[in-house]
């Protein structure tokens, strides 16, 4: 909301990447004044990927009525124009849209306020987890994210070697650190239809796992 505040002084558009967000936290986008924000189907949403959302601001109808720039496949007008009709531009990802509407049935039988305090408690309980492992969050607390946690590698831990553990031996997949974190941070992903449960059992595993692959 804050940062809303100073793009509306400034007479900007505000466009948020929801990708790992949307569906799991709060996002009130009419409220925050967000002008374009897009999800896509394999976070929170709980389905394979394929599928991309958008929400449009009438601030951002606008500005796509008077821009210049060439476009195709992201013609928003085109693609409004599709929906009118019940369809789309282009042959959509067929089975994943009927894979998102039982997501969405899951999920409204759970309800929106009970999916974001159950991510909330998940977020918590990945942290904490951690921790009690020894770990220090690789972000400051108080930007926690509770979609998903990334951790800090102490010197001496083959990041690369607990992965391939987990994985082979657990069935349970954590992602590693990219580019310039390769090797430093592992990230556990806490989004869509997971529980407490699934993080106790992840943090159970990593205690076991930590002694096979620390020098």
């Amino acid at each position: 909301a804050a940062i809303s505040s100073i793009v509306k002084e400034l007479d900007k558009l505000l466009l948020v990447d929801a990708i790992s967000s949307l569906g799991s936290v709060d996002l009130p986008v009419d409220k925050w004044r967000c002008d374009v924000t897009v999800t896509a189907s394999q976070k929170g949403w709980m389905v394979p990927p394929g599928l991309a959302m958008v929400s449009v601001s009438k601030e951002a109808w606008q500005a796509h009525a008077k821009a210049k720039m060439p476009r195709f496949n992201w013609d928003f007008a085109r693609a409004q124009k599709y929906l009118e009709i019940g369809q789309t531009p282009w042959t959509p990802a067929v089975s994943i849209v009927f894979a998102l509407s039982v997501a969405l049935d899951m999920m409204l039988r759970e309800g929106l306020s009970n999916i974001f305090a159950r991510h909330a408690r998940v977020g918590d309980a990945a942290r904490e987890g951690v921790k009690s492992l020894g770990f220090s969050l690789f972000a400051d607390e108080k930007y926690a994210s509770n979609t998903v946690t990334a951790v800090s590698v102490k010197d001496g831990l083959n990041v690369r070697e607990m992965l391939r553990i987990l994985r082979e031996e657990y069935q349970i997949v954590l992602a590693g650190g990219q580019q310039s974190l390769q090797g430093k941070i592992f990230r556990i992903g806490h989004l869509g239809l997971i529980t407490e449960q699934d993080i106790e059992e992840i943090i159970s595993a990593l205690n076991e796992v930590l002694p096979r692959v620390s020098t």
